[in-house]
């Protein structure tokens, strides 16, 4: 049901280094997202995982969820339905953050399809909330505008024969968060469509680690 949130710890051994949180696509469910969580805790075993509920029930499938509607969705409407729903994204994150104890560069959005779109447009409008995201088969509600600024790292992996989410707006978004000077990945995987496989996750998870050791890399110099 919306507004139920799956919890888990780091491993045994780790306090809470990182803080990750899961969104999941329109029509899915928190559930589908554990696997996920799992798998990038394999490689982060420091990272406290949170997967919330998306905000309403799907209108498609009662027993599913979704962040916002997609009735009538269209390139005009996108960007305030999103907007709307971010006031409750940042609540739902601080407070995860005081939980854990983690802080905004530590914290990562992961978010597959309207909740990879939730996630970007969360760093985009909401400056200091999260310090990385890897969004999949996702968009941008609208482009970053120029002279914006984000201060996150962007991590972006979509299906080459994606039908639902055009590969065409990964591109274009990497190309301007680029000239932003927006540290950002671009991953198309050939032979996937609207999907996450576990190929799609661990390449995020790579480029997640990645960009973790080249900020720190970064520091020293």
């Amino acid at each position: 049901m919306p507004g139920k949130i799956f919890r888990f710890g780091p491993t045994p051994e780790h306090r809470a280094k990182h803080l990750f949180v899961f969104l999941h696509g329109c029509g899915a469910t928190s559930k589908s997202m554990i696997p996920i969580a799992f798998r990038f805790q394999a490689r982060f075993p420091s990272a406290a995982l949170v997967v919330p509920s998306g905000f309403a029930a799907s209108e498609v499938d009662q027993e599913a969820q979704q962040w916002y509607s997609s009735r009538g969705l269209n390139d005009d409407n996108r960007l305030e339905r999103v907007a709307a729903i971010l006031p409750r994204v940042e609540a739902l994150v601080r407070r995860e953050q005081t939980n854990c104890s983690v802080p905004m560069e530590r914290t990562v959005l992961i978010g597959f399809s309207q909740g990879g779109t939730v996630a970007l447009e969360a760093v985009k409008q909401l400056p200091g909330l999260a310090g990385a995201v890897v969004a999949y088969s996702a968009r941008f509600a609208r482009l970053p505008q120029s002279g914006a600024r984000l201060g996150s790292r962007i991590h972006l992996v979509h299906g080459e024969h994606d039908a639902v989410v055009s590969r065409v707006h990964a591109e274009r978004a990497a190309r301007v968060l680029a000239a932003l000077h927006v540290p950002v990945t671009l991953d198309i995987v050939e032979d996937l469509g609207h999907a996450l496989t576990h190929g799609a996750i661990c390449l995020g998870s790579l480029r997640l680690l990645q960009g973790i050791y080249e900020g720190r890399r970064a520091t020293l110099h």
